[in-house]
């Protein structure tokens, strides 16, 4: 379906690597699940711009646990899908196209609901506490990889997102990048979704 999961996790190595330098990220800090917060980070090296997108699940998808209903299994397809052939950034005039994409659920296995509901619970109690209470899922996160090409790509050229357009969940991005130019965060939201590298 898309890249193997050996390239996406070269290119996360290549991206924890690149941006070992800036401030700890969210990924690494337990309390930083934040529905509506999320993280993106890119490595640019001459046109190849390297992507790696951090985020709770509900931002992305509206739900934390493994897909229950043919409708959730739906929501993961239609943003694997749409994460295949979108880029997660581009340049202002469109320049970036996708070389790759992969994106993976953390879906929490140590506890199994659906499992323990098979056995001795009433159907109805099963529905109320699937849908109230959930505590089967934890904190699921996405993580989406993708590679780029983005030809002529000057240092201080500027870039737009659409993901806030696309996942209207997710509030805030936060972006890091890192490159030959050096390095840089911002924080986008709605309201604000381009940056230039030189800022």
């Amino acid at each position: 379906m898309f890249c193997p999961r050996a390239s996406a996790r070269s290119t996360t190595l290549l991206l924890s690597l690149s941006l070992a330098t800036l401030p700890v990220l969210a990924a690494d800090n337990p309390g930083a699940h934040q529905h509506g917060h999320a993280e993106l980070q890119m490595a640019i090296e001459n046109e190849r711009v390297d992507l790696l997108l951090l985020s709770p699940a509900y931002n992305l998808i509206g739900f934390e646990h493994k897909p229950r209903t043919n409708e959730q299994r739906q929501r993961v397809n239609d943003t694997e899908q749409w994460a295949s052939e979108t880029t997660l950034v581009n340049t202002v005039d469109g320049s970036c196209t996708l070389v790759s994409s992969a994106m993976h659920v953390g879906w929490k296995e140590a506890k199994d609901d659906d499992h323990k509901h098979d056995h001795g619970h009433s159907h109805s109690h099963d529905h109320d506490h699937d849908h109230d209470h959930d505590h089967d899922s934890g904190h699921a996160d996405i993580d989406i990889t993708q590679t780029l090409n983005c030809p002529n790509l000057s240092e201080s050229a500027q870039f737009e997102t659409g993901l806030m357009a696309r996942f209207p969940e997710l509030q805030h991005l936060n972006v890091q990048w890192v490159g030959p130019q050096g390095q840089g965060a911002t924080r986008l939201s709605p309201g604000n979704i381009q940056f230039r590298l030189n800022r």
